[in-house]
């Protein structure tokens, strides 16, 4: 009798000594057979084929067997809503040995609770030879790779994740480090996609981008951070709506909204364009609901794939112009059991007293928010606890709060793209480059990889006329009126400043400042000259990415250098800005690369 035969007889059998049982109890089934048939031919291809068969056999929806594992024909996952499958029964017994050695604390009922492994069909590909298809994966072009394909693996992976999640009560999302690139873009930090920068630093100006966004080291001094010792805020008694509160831009979108309205166009920022902008908006959707007095939302994607459950429990107030949203939040996915996210909506939408408010948002935008409802949730005390609905759909919910996001600003974004060590993956420097000094890497393999790139900027500091200035602190009206006694203020702004009051206020200059410390030593480093607007021969401001340094070079104390960068204005952006390299070779002298620009303007 051969084995595919031995499974027919097998399932004959389970009928007659378990008249409950059914065909279309694939799981049990399959189980029941693992107890009759040897390893070794469990492993082997004719199992895998039989055990198609007998699965198509005993089940209504379609089955992938991938390398040994079931999946949803439909959509590739373990377990499936749609689909009213859940597999995981079946293959962790292909893997019990696996799931023990890493979790011996853990029985066989703990496992049918693992993450489940979802949409497989984003790295298999279904080849047809037969009458079932077989899969093999996209990378490699291999059937049943055991690389691709290692669910033992990914279940352990999954499983320590989760367990780690709940240690941290955070929600579990997994941003890969492609998608964390991407994010950065979208917030205008524009790292290429083939940076070798270590996952680490990657993940360190994710997570700084986002803080930055919020403008949290300003607004949050010390943590952990406990809102109820803030005022509540009320719609009754505040002078402005909390749409307006959380509304947070700066000149350059300002000018984009002018520009839209005079072109007659409704909407300026499109949605499902830029995941940052898109999680903006989201965060003023749910400000506007509560002006209106709802105060539960389901954000979920426009194939019902994912979605995350929140409700603001309370609003309150960092300043005037700061509000806090405090939630509980919980994510639902179609491929993951989620009990308490489903009866929660249930609840939500028949509940007559309550208003749901439903919001259209991509699988990615959902991470970002996810992301940021993680990090603000580890900000909160331990203590910290608020109301929870009385059915208990709650219970097993996120707490966290929300801030207003906003454009990241000029100086972080310096922060964001200036790498400390090797320029390619950011691990120490040994070397630098040998034409033009102002790169430096970890070694000959980063150097030569990083040539290609490298080559118009190295070129464009060789043999250009390097130009020293002498620069002031301030500005010539700031040192007149200093040499009269008399006091004046000043404002600095760009089009990446936000409009909020703390950027527009005037500061009174009382006291010279110092002159600022040289933070590059005798490497080159790129600055921007900006000139002034008003004047016949207006100061041009110099700082460099990070702001380190931010100088003024002046007619009445360098004419011919400010003649000389004048002349220079015209090859700029509208004549009034360039971008050029500089060493710093005195305490109140540059040597500026003054005839070469680089070879395309840096994101500053």
């Amino acid at each position: 009798m051969s084995y595919e035969q031995l499974l027919l007889e097998v399932v004959q059998y389970i009928e007659y000594r378990q008249p409950n049982a059914t065909l279309s109890n694939a799981d049990h089934v399959l189980v029941t057979l693992f107890d009759f048939i040897p390893g070794s031919f469990r492993r082997g291809a004719t199992f895998r084929r039989a055990a198609n068969k007998l699965y198509r056999k005993t089940m209504d929806e379609p089955l992938a067997i991938i390398n040994s594992f079931a999946f949803c024909g439909a959509h590739g996952c373990e377990y499936c809503h749609e689909c009213y499958a859940d597999h995981r029964l079946t293959n962790n017994h292909q893997i019990m040995d696996q799931l023990c050695a890493a979790f011996p604390a853990l029985t066989e009922d703990h496992f049918l609770d693992r993450q489940p492994i979802s949409y497989v069909f984003d790295k298999a590909v279904a080849r047809t030879s037969g009458k079932e298809p077989e899969y093999e994966c996209k990378e490699h072009h291999i059937l049943d790779c055991s690389t691709c394909f290692d669910w033992a693996a990914l279940a352990v992976e999954d499983m320590k994740r989760q367990a780690q999640s709940k240690n941290t009560k955070v929600i579990a999302v997994d941003i890969t480090r492609k998608e964390k690139l991407q994010y950065l873009y979208s917030m205008g930090v524009n790292l290429p996609l083939t940076t070798r920068l270590l996952d680490d630093a990657i993940e360190k100006k994710f997570r700084s981008a986002i803080d930055a966004s919020q403008s949290f080291a300003t607004l949050i001094a010390k943590l952990p951070f406990d809102p109820s010792t803030l005022p509540l805020w009320s719609n009754k008694t505040s002078k402005t709506t909390l749409l307006k509160t959380v509304s947070r831009g700066n000149f350059e979108e300002a000018f984009a909204n002018i520009r839209a309205r005079r072109e007659g166009k409704e909407i300026t920022w499109p949605l499902f364009e830029n995941t940052f902008m898109d999680a903006r908006q989201t965060i003023m959707g749910l400000a506007d609901g509560i002006d209106k007095g709802v105060k539960t939302v389901l954000i979920q994607d426009k194939d019902t794939k994912y979605a995350i459950c929140l409700r603001v429990v309370e609003v309150r107030m960092l300043n005037e112009e700061t509000p806090v949203m405090v939630v509980l939040c919980r994510r639902g996915t179609r491929d993951a059991p989620a009990l308490e996210t489903i009866r929660w909506a249930q609840e939500s939408i028949s509940n007559k007293k309550l208003s749901l408010l439903k919001v259209k948002a991509t699988p990615e935008e959902q991470k970002l928010l996810l992301t940021v409802l993680n990090m603000n949730a580890r900000r909160l005390p331990p203590a910290y606890s608020v109301k929870r609905n009385s059915s208990g759909s709650e219970a097993t919910f996120a707490l966290s709060f929300l801030l207003p996001l906003g454009p990241i600003n000029q100086k972080d974004i310096g922060k964001l793209t200036h790498h400390t060590g090797c320029v390619v993956c950011g691990k120490k420097t040994v070397s630098k480059c040998s034409r033009c000094l102002s790169i430096e890497y970890c070694g000959v393999e980063c150097q030569r990889i990083h040539w290609k790139e490298h080559k118009p900027t190295c070129n464009s500091l060789r043999g250009g006329d390097w130009v020293q200035f002498t620069f002031s602190v301030q500005p010539p009206e700031m040192r007149l009126a200093a040499a009269r006694g008399e006091k004046i203020s000043m404002m600095t702004w760009n089009n990446m400043s936000r409009a909020t009051r703390d950027n527009m206020k005037i500061d009174p200059c009382d006291d010279e400042p110092a002159l600022p410390p040289n933070m590059h030593s005798q490497n080159p480093f790129l600055i921007k000259m900006q000139r002034g607007l008003v004047g016949f021969m207006p100061p041009i401001m110099i700082y460099d990415r990070t702001r380190s340094i931010q100088v003024y070079l002046c007619h009445d104390v360098d004419l011919e250098g400010h003649e000389k960068t004048m002349a220079q204005m015209h090859t700029g952006q509208k004549g009034q800005k360039i971008y050029r390299w500089a060493k710093r070779t005195g305490d109140d002298k540059l040597s500026v690369c003054l005839n070469k620009a680089p070879p395309q303007d840096p994101q500053w």
